[in-house]
């Protein structure tokens, strides 16, 4: 059999790039090509001295793997190892998939032949729990994202007052150009039960959008609180303006100056 260094080197680059790349990508964090390429090419030199080992194998590949994931910038011990959890999973499963594709075109076990015949449940196990962690991993940042944009809010206004669930947008910048103070935008409903119940003073808003100008209904609380792990922001006299429409998971939609 002729071995073509050169393709050995390319595929085990892309193999390797690929497999960083999924990686950051899965945990969110910074992608730095000359770094995952550097990475790559370490772990493509230490490729080409396996044929040589012949004892203590899963000891070298283990050790590749660390020093692979040591050429990226690790914030903290805990990151390096989850990060290194994630990148053996992409491992086993890519490992699996080509396994599963050499099966497709012979009618012997691929896997057992070059690996023994005990390692196939392995491979599979492995992609499963990696599976696993990779969908533990994505409800944990949702809950986290949910935790950080989300708000218990309450509005006090006369006798009125009520408890709702506030939604950060970094994206709402309308001031109330009277006094130059940050708006919410609540939901239509609640503010019209608001307004039959306490007859605020309405006044027009009007608002600047990619569309052109248009104006919503507003008007002046008493008191509006955001609770957050800091404690309580108390905003006195905030301008509330009504939204043309209801929101899906929130009443209330907080200005970028709020939190």
């Amino acid at each position: 059999m002729v071995v073509y260094i050169e393709y050995l080197f390319v595929e085990n680059m892309s193999i390797n790039a690929l497999i960083l790349y999924l990686t950051l990508v899965t945990l969110k964090e910074k992608i730095s090509v000359k770094r995952i390429l550097l990475s790559a090419l370490i772990g493509t030199a230490l490729a080409f001295f396996l044929p040589f080992i012949h004892h203590f194998v899963f000891v070298y590949k283990a050790s590749a793997a660390f020093l692979m994931l040591l050429v990226l910038k690790n914030k903290s011990l805990k990151g390096y190892l989850l990060r290194l959890i994630v990148f053996v999973g992409y491992s086993f499963f890519l490992g699996g998939m080509i396994t599963g594709l050499l099966n497709m075109k012979t009618d012997t076990i691929s896997g057992a032949a070059v690996y023994g015949s005990d390692i196939l449940p392995i491979i599979f196990l492995g992609s499963a729990g990696f599976f696993l962690l990779i969908r533990k991993l994505y409800l944990v940042r949702k809950e986290a994202r949910k935790k950080t944009f989300y708000y218990r809010t309450r509005l006090v206004m006369g006798g009125y007052s009520e408890e709702l669930t506030g939604y950060y947008d970094s994206g709402n910048k309308l001031y109330d150009t009277r006094d130059n103070t940050p708006v919410a935008i609540l939901c239509p409903d609640i503010a019209e039960k608001l307004m039959q119940s306490e007859k605020p003073d309405i006044f027009a808003l009007e608002i600047n959008t990619v569309a052109g100008t248009n104006s919503l209904k507003a008007f002046k609380t008493d008191k509006f609180l955001i609770y957050s792990e800091k404690g309580v922001n108390i905003i006195e006299n905030m301008t509330i303006a009504v939204a043309d429409r209801s929101f899906k998971n929130f009443s209330v939609l907080l200005h970028n100056e709020m939190i």
